[in-house]
């Protein structure tokens, strides 16, 4: 049995193994990743907004909770508000095995309450000459963090197979991109749309490389994929003009000014290019489900047109735009949900609650991630059909040879036994 669950992985089938291909997108991954860490290396992140030097954030565990004086917060069930005194033992840092007593105060805001044994984040202020000072800053999630990713990994090797172990690394390869490239090129100043493009390409070309390999399939969902997410920041350019929404609007955007005074950090883009990698993984999935059937399709039925295959392939996109779109809009609705409810405590009508800048850049995101996807369906469909049409002068030419050579050696056979 673990030698079939093995064989699923790989995908070793009849002795043979269909890895090469992803092996070579993975080794030109590794290739591009080097290029990007030692680009980081070369030119680090220096400029931050507060003097951090004299402040760190290191792990510890409590080993005892000294005293404690603490109640349960009135109306906020599951919180306790009050004062502990622990002992903490550092487990990193300067400071590495040593024990030391640390005040944690709890309030509605910052709630680290912990018993003996809980892992635990402390900050750190050493600042020269003066005692230092030390807070639990949060828990110490990351083995809770491990966990669950090793759950989610061994979920999509159970269901998904080989295709689940690809599809694991394909998002390994995203966040990779999005925090490694991205993100610091746009912080030192770089183009964030051109930045934002670049990502999208590369994320959805590894990606779909390690889902599918080198094939038609993989060609015509990458093809549609960077269609639609132009299409999504042409439209989204347009509709801010229409609503007048610049990058300036956002929360943020006093710290990101200052930010780029110093860094050249291009604020107007930010946005601009945050709509294009929110759209991406939506578009990917449009286009790998539909280009998936379509193929699947001409593999049973060879004799279909190209209009024939574009009109299945519509029907399959059909059915999936409304659904994914309705995700789409939700999952920014549901990032700004808490955000809606403040506004509403301070007596906003609906009206100013979608004309605010808030609201008005969530419609904006989701609006343009949607109208991607919608654009993705086509698209998709339209280059499987012309790859099928394209494909199939190729192989009628294979197949005249073919009967040409067999005519020729029946021919010849006749001859030898005249």
């Amino acid at each position: 049995m673990l030698s079939k669950f093995w064989n699923k992985i790989t995908g070793k089938t009849d002795g043979k193994r269909k890895w090469l291909p992803a092996l070579i997108a993975a080794a030109v991954f590794a290739a591009v990743a080097a290029g990007v860490i030692a680009a980081n290396a070369l030119n680090p992140i220096r400029y931050t907004l507060n003097d951090v030097s004299n402040i760190s954030y290191e792990k510890g565990v409590v080993t005892a909770v000294e005293e404690e004086h603490k109640e349960p917060a009135p109306d906020f069930p599951g919180l306790s508000v009050g004062v502990q005194i622990v002992t903490v033992r550092m487990k990193n840092g300067p400071q590495k095995g040593e024990e030391l007593t640390i005040e944690n105060d709890l309030s509605l805001i910052q709630n680290v309450d912990v018993k003996k044994g809980t892992g635990v984040i402390v900050r750190a202020e050493r600042p020269g000459g003066v005692t230092p000072h030390y807070a639990l800053y949060s828990y110490d999630r990351t083995p809770g963090i491990i966990v669950v990713a090793c759950i989610f990994i061994a979920v999509m090797l159970l269901v998904g197979g080989r295709k689940g172990l690809r599809s694991v690394l394909g998002l390994a390869v995203s966040v990779f991109f999005v925090f490694v490239l991205l993100l610091p090129a746009v912080f030192r100043g770089q183009p964030p749309v051109l930045m934002a493009v670049l990502t999208a390409l590369l994320t959805a070309s590894f990606s779909l490389l390690l889902l599918n390999g080198f094939s038609r399939k993989t060609a015509a969902a990458l093809g549609a994929t960077a269609c639609s997410v132009l299409i999504a920041g042409v439209f989204y350019a347009v509709i801010s003009r229409i609503l007048k929404l610049t990058g300036y609007g956002i929360d943020e955007a006093e710290e990101l000014i200052m930010v780029s005074r110093a860094t050249g950090l291009q604020i107007g883009q930010v946005l601009f290019a945050g709509v294009l990698i929110a759209s991406l993984g939506a578009v990917m999935d449009m286009t790998v489900s539909v280009s998936a059937a379509m193929f699947e399709l001409t593999g049973r039925q060879p004799e279909l047109t190209p209009p024939a295959l574009f009109r299945s392939g519509m029907s399959v996109g059909r059915d999936m735009v409304g659904a994914t779109c309705q995700t789409l809009i939700l999952a920014f609705i549901g990032s700004a949900f808490a955000s809606v409810l403040t506004i509403m405590a301070y007596g906003a009508s609906f009206d100013r609650i979608f004309s605010s800048n808030y609201v008005a850049l969530e419609i904006l995101q989701g609006a343009s991630a949607a109208l991607a996807v919608v654009a993705a369906a086509p698209l998709t469909a339209a280059l499987c059909a012309f790859i099928q049409r394209a494909k199939r002068p190729a192989e009628k030419e294979n197949k005249d040879r073919t009967q040409t050579a067999k005519q020729t050696e029946k021919i010849s056979e006749t001859s030898k036994n005249t």
